[in-house]
């Protein structure tokens, strides 16, 4: 019994080395899994962190997007805008039937005109390319009293031609046109 016991016994202490051993490689093992835990929460934690950045870029970009698609918009507006303008003031002008011509500054010429009974001395502005006679509507415009009247026009010591532009009869800015009624010559 004695022997029994004593086998007994080393069966149990064998038990409890093997109990002891794997405790211990549980405890071993536990050990490194809680290791790895920490460490995929430490992982866990900078991708999330990385994930919130991503997500902060994307937003600000779909908010610059956004932006410069109000910008665009409204940029699209006020052209519309002008467009609706820019045909609402041509409609106008074709309307009014009033279209002005307008020319460079550089281009106006004056030319003087001097009657022979000294009670015209008039400057008249107009361009070169203008026909004669629409110079001298311009001063019958002036002087309405003329336009009944049978005149002749001289320049540079030249008859001027009615229906010939101001270049065609050579008249420059600054001539003298001198009136002379053909009923007293």
């Amino acid at each position: 019994m004695n022997n029994l016991n004593n086998n007994f016994n080393k069966i149990n202490n064998m038990n409890k080395n093997n109990n002891i051993i794997e405790l211990n490689n549980y405890k071993n093992e536990n050990l490194k899994l809680k290791e790895q835990i920490k460490k995929l929460e430490q992982e866990n934690h900078k991708l999330n962190n990385e994930l919130l950045k991503a997500n902060q870029m994307i937003i600000n970009i779909q908010q610059k997007e956004i932006n410069y698609n109000n910008q665009i918009n409204d940029l699209k507006n006020k052209l519309k805008d002008k467009e609706i303008e820019i045909n609402n003031l041509t409609n106008k002008i074709s309307s009014d039937g009033n279209l002005k011509k307008y020319v460079d500054y550089n281009k106006i010429m004056v030319v003087h005109f001097i009657s022979g009974d000294g009670r015209i001395n008039q400057g008249i502005k107009c361009l070169k390319t203008d026909t004669f006679a629409e110079v001298e509507e311009k001063l019958y415009q002036i002087y309405d009293e003329y336009r009944e009247t049978n005149n002749i026009f001289l320049a540079n010591g030249n008859i001027v031609k009615r229906f010939k532009k101001m270049s065609e009869n050579n008249i420059k800015n600054g001539d003298k046109i001198q009136l002379q009624n053909s009923e007293f010559v």
